[in-house]
C-alpha cells in the first residue's frame, strides 16, 4: 500500500501517491534550477505549475482520484524537460517540429492584450488565424444587415468565452503546444515588449514635456503650501500669545492684588486661609511658589510658541525649553513635598463618643441651639464671603479661624429616658492622633428641667482635619419634643411621618410614636436661653 499525500499546486489541491510526489518534486526542482538565473524565473515557474495543474485536473475529471507516477510521466512528456532545451539549435528544431507535426488543437479565448472592448474579435482572429481587424469589420457590417444582431452575438461571446489570462492559455489560443520551452519564450517576449514600450515612452518628447510640467506644478504647489502654512502659523500664534498673556496678567493680579477677593496675597501676610488647612512646617509661601511655577511655566511656553509662530523665529540655542521644563518639575516637587505631610494627616479616622441619659419633669423636651448668656456668638465673627462645606471662616483677634456647626439627628429611643449621644470625629496620621484631634473639639450643651440647649457653633482649635460633631437625641415612644427656631441650622435629616422638611419642623411639637415623629398641634411656647 502506497502513502497518499495532499499537495497544493497553483491554488489547486490534489491527492498524489508517494512515488509520484517524489518524481514531480524532482522535476519542479530541475525546472527551477534551469531558470534560476533568469529575471523572469518566478513567473515562468508559476505558469509551468499552472499548466501542470490543468493537466492533473483533466486526469481527475476522467475518473482518476489519485495522481500516480504514470500521470506525472505524461506531464513530463507534454511539458518537456530542461535538458531538452539546453542547446539553442536543437531547441529551434524542436520548436519547429512541435509546431509542424505536434500542434495541439486551438482553444477559443478572449485576447485581453489586443482587445478593443472585450477581446472577442482578437480572440476569434487568433483562433481562425485571421487579422482581428477583419473580424471587427465583419461585426460592424453584420450590424446593418437583418440577418442578426452582431451586438447580441458579441455580448454572448463576451460572456461565454473565457479570457486568456495565463501564459498557457495564451499559447493554447495561438495553437502552440504548452510546454516549458514555449512558456519561457512567451514570458520573455512579453517582458521584452513591456521594456521596449516603456523605453519608447521615456524617449517620447511628450513624456519629457509632461515630466517637466509635473515638476513645475509640484514646485508651485510646494510654494502655495508654504504660504498657507505661514498664514496658518500666524493665525494659530496670535491666539497663543493673546490667551497666554491674558492668563499671565490674571495670575499676577491674583498674586499681587487679590486680597479683596481671596485674602491670600504673598508677601503681605495674607496666607491665613491656607494655614488653616496645611500642616505645621508647610508654609503657604512655598505652596504659592509651587502653584505659580506649574501654572506660569506652561503659560510662558504658550506665549513663546506663539511668538515663534508669528515672527518665524528660529532658535539656535535650546536652553530656554530645558530651563522652563526644569522649573516646572521643581514646582511639582515643591507641591509634593509640602503637601505630603498634610495628606498623611488624613490617613486614619478616629471617633470619641459621649452619651447622657436624662429625665424631664414633663413628657415634653424643649430643644434650643442658642449661645449661652455671657458668651460672644461665633456667628458674629464669620466672614460671609468664604464658606468651606460645614465650616465658615471668621476673624478672632485679627487671626482667621474655622468655625463649624454640629449636626443634630433625632431618632426613636429604646427606653423611657431621653438619651443624648455626642460623636466627635476627626482624622490624623494614626488612630491616636485622630482621636486626640476629635477630643480637642470644643463643644458645650446644658440640660435644665425640660430644656436642653446645644451650642450652635464651635471653633476649631487648630488646622482642619475633617472634624465633625454629630449629635443624636433618642426620644422614647410617647414623649414629645419641641424644636425651637434656633435649631433649624443644625438639624439634619430628621425622619417624621408627614415627610416634613427639616427647616419646616421648627416651632412645632412632635410626639414620638412607633412609626416615627408625628406632628402635634399645640401653642408655641416662649423659650428663653439658659444662663451660664
Amino acid at each position: 500500500m502506497k502513502k497518499t499525500l495532499t499537495i497544493n499546486l497553483s491554488g489547486s489541491v490534489f491527492h498524489i501517491d508517494d512515488d509520484a510526489y517524489e518524481r514531480l518534486h524532482a522535476y519542479l526542482i530541475k525546472i527551477t534550477g534551469h531558470f534560476g538565473n533568469d529575471a523572469d524565473a518566478k513567473e515562468i515557474v508559476e505558469d509551468i505549475e499552472a499548466r501542470i495543474a490543468e493537466i492533473f485536473a483533466e486526469k481527475i475529471k476522467s475518473g482518476d482520484e489519485v495522481i500516480n507516477s504514470t500521470h506525472v510521466e505524461e506531464v513530463i512528456v507534454i511539458m518537456g524537460t530542461p535538458e531538452a532545451i539546453s542547446n539553442e539549435e536543437e531547441e529551434k528544431e524542436k520548436v519547429y517540429e512541435k509546431k509542424t507535426f505536434r500542434i495541439r488543437g486551438k482553444r477559443l479565448y478572449r485576447d485581453p492584450e489586443n482587445r478593443v472592448l472585450g477581446g472577442v474579435c482578437s480572440g476569434l482572429g487568433a483562433y481562425f488565424s485571421v487579422d482581428p481587424v477583419l473580424i471587427r469589420i465583419l461585426f460592424v457590417l453584420v450590424f446593418f444587415f437583418p440577418i442578426g444582431s452582431s451586438v447580441l452575438i458579441y455580448l454572448i461571446l463576451w460572456i461565454v468565452v473565457p479570457t486568456a489570462a495565463s501564459t498557457a492559455q495564451r499559447l493554447e489560443m495561438k495553437g502552440e503546444e504548452v510546454n516549458i520551452d514555449n512558456i519561457s519564450k512567451s514570458i520573455k517576449e512579453e517582458m521584452q515588449d513591456v521594456k521596449e514600450n516603456f523605453r519608447n515612452y521615456r524617449s517620447n518628447p511628450v513624456y519629457t514635456q509632461s515630466r517637466s510640467g509635473v515638476h513645475e506644478v509640484g514646485n508651485a504647489l510646494v510654494a502655495i503650501l508654504k504660504v498657507i502654512g505661514t498664514i496658518l502659523l500666524v493665525i494659530i500664534g496670535i491666539p497663543f500669545v493673546f490667551v497666554g498673556a491674558i492668563l499671565l496678567i490674571v495670575l499676577f493680579s491674583l498674586l499681587f492684588g487679590a486680597h479683596t477677593f481671596l485674602g491670600m496675597v504673598p508677601f503681605e501676610g495674607g496666607f491665613d486661609h491656607l494655614n488653616l488647612f496645611f500642616s505645621q512646617g508647610s508654609t503657604a509661601g512655598w505652596i504659592w511658589a509651587g502653584l505659580f511655577l506649574i501654572i506660569c511655566i506652561p503659560l510662558l511656553m504658550l506665549v513663546y510658541a506663539g511668538i515663534k509662530m508669528i515672527f518665524r523665529i528660529k532658535s539656535h540655542t535650546h536652553i530656554f525649553g530645558p530651563i522652563l521644563g526644569g522649573l516646572f518639575v521643581i514646582g511639582i516637587f515643591i507641591l509634593i513635598i509640602n503637601g505630603s505631610r498634610t495628606i498623611g494627616e488624613f490617613s486614619k479616622a478616629g471617633t470619641v463618643t459621649n452619651s447622657e441619659l436624662f429625665y424631664t419633669p414633663s413628657d415634653t423636651l424643649y430643644i434650643t441651639a442658642k449661645q449661652f448668656d455671657g458668651e460672644k456668638g461665633l456667628d458674629n465673627l464669620i466672614d460671609p464671603d468664604f464658606n468651606f462645606g460645614h465650616f465658615k471662616i471668621g476673624v478672632l483677634n485679627e487671626k482667621e479661624v474655622l468655625i463649624g456647626s454640629p449636626e443634630l439627628r433625632i431618632e426613636r429611643g429604646d427606653n423611657n429616658k431621653f438619651d443624648l449621644i455626642i460623636n466627635k470625629v476627626s482624622r490624623g496620621y494614626n488612630l491616636s492622633h485622630a482621636k486626640q484631634n476629635a477630643e480637642d473639639l470644643p463643644f458645650k450643651y446644658q440640660i435644665k428641667d425640660s430644656l436642653i440647649n446645644i451650642q450652635p457653633s464651635f471653633m476649631l482649635p487648630g488646622t482642619w482635619r475633617n472634624q465633625h460633631i454629630n449629635l443624636k437625641i433618642n426620644v422614647p415612644v410617647g414623649k414629645t419634643i419641641y424644636l425651637d427656631e434656633s435649631v433649624k441650622d443644625i438639624i439634619w435629616d430628621v425622619k417624621n411621618t408627614s415627610d416634613t422638611f427639616d427647616y419646616d419642623m421648627v416651632n412645632k411639637y412632635w410626639t414620638m410614636k412607633s412609626d416615627g415623629l408625628t406632628l402635634v398641634n399645640r401653642a408655641m411656647p416662649s423659650v428663653k436661653p439658659l444662663k451660664k
